[in-house]
């Protein structure tokens, strides 16, 4: 028992030593990617291993069955005003720019609005966190370190590259960034300077923000015109298999009621519908950008927010 004491005090001060290591090891493997070696020591110099970020990464929240949805959904959409009524504002507020990049990308400004408002709450909640911290400690810890590696140097070369200060660049503790929530090698491939001043501001500059947006989902297949869905209520409860295209008759003979208890219409004739994993939850009928939009994030109810939002928007 002593000795197992003696370990759990000595362990974090192996990780520590072996992080520094670590830092040596990584800067000569950046060096070999185009990061000047001298660069990155510099940057990595006073970082110490994280293993709060390790916990992060080792216990995240998952949503099931016994999350109920109606709440969760309250909180999400918040109050005073509602997350809803926020982007109708914004989206008026921002007419003419996001008239400019529908225009050039063809992408609805609609959509850009809610992923704004879904990943950041239209940039009021971006993450605090030093990401070079994070995805130094996350590649150290070796779980996904390849990918993290990758994320590291990344953002790195962003640094170096004068797109961002360092300073300035915040976000989740998983390395995530920006209004958008891009992960750092996102930015070189769909970050945009739409405002042309050489630099591809999605922390700070609206532009450039609604504009990678709109970059993204265009380059994933989005389809202007097109539904992400709509979310409708199973009122019979009956298990189904969700893979198999429906009609609307069908889903109305099964049972299945709009949000407001009507019956299921619109301009399509068949769905598949995928369900959102909380308690009495509603299933989102796909439609045709639902595909393009989990390009973004693999999440039905990632799709569920969006939709909310943007039937919110036109009300």
């Amino acid at each position: 028992m002593f000795k197992f004491l003696i370990l759990l005090v000595l362990l974090p001060q192996f990780c520590f030593a072996d992080f520094e290591k670590w830092k040596i090891s990584y800067s000569k493997k950046a060096s070999k990617r185009g990061l000047p070696q001298k660069f990155v020591v510099e940057e990595l110099k006073k970082l110490k291993f994280d293993k709060d970020i390790v916990e992060k990464d080792r216990n995240q929240i998952i949503l099931d069955k016994d999350t109920d949805y109606q709440k969760f959904i309250q909180r999400w959409l918040r109050s005073e005003p509602t997350r809803i009524e926020q982007g109708r504002l914004l989206l008026q507020k921002h007419a003419k720019l996001l008239n400019q990049i529908e225009k050039k990308y063809q992408v609805d400004k609609e959509v850009i609005v809610a992923l704004w408002g879904t990943e950041t709450f239209y940039g009021k909640i971006t993450g605090d966190y030093d990401i070079i911290h994070s995805l130094a400690t996350l590649s150290y810890d070796g779980r996904r370190k390849d990918f993290f590696e990758t994320q590291l140097t990344a953002a790195l070369r962003l640094i170096h590259q004068g797109h961002v200060k360092r300073e300035n660049l915040k976000g989740s503790w998983a390395g995530a960034t920006g209004q958008c929530q891009f992960m750092p090698s996102n930015i070189p491939l769909y970050a945009q300077d739409f405002n042309g001043d050489g630099k591809k501001d999605i922390w700070g500059t609206e532009a450039d923000i609604f504009a990678s947006i709109a970059n993204y989902l265009k380059k994933n297949g989005w389809s202007r015109g097109k539904s992400i869905g709509s979310l409708a209520i199973n009122t019979k409860d009956k298990h189904l298999t969700s893979n198999r295209y429906r009609s609307q008759s069908e889903y109305n003979r099964l049972g299945f009621k709009s949000l407001s208890g009507e019956k299921i219409s619109g301009n399509w004739s068949r769905r598949r519908f995928a369900e959102l994993p909380m308690k009495n939850s509603p299933v989102v009928l796909r439609g045709s950008n639902y595909g393009p939009l989990l390009k973004w994030n693999r999440s039905s109810l990632f799709a569920a927010f969006n939709i909310i939002l943007m039937d919110g928007f036109k009300k």
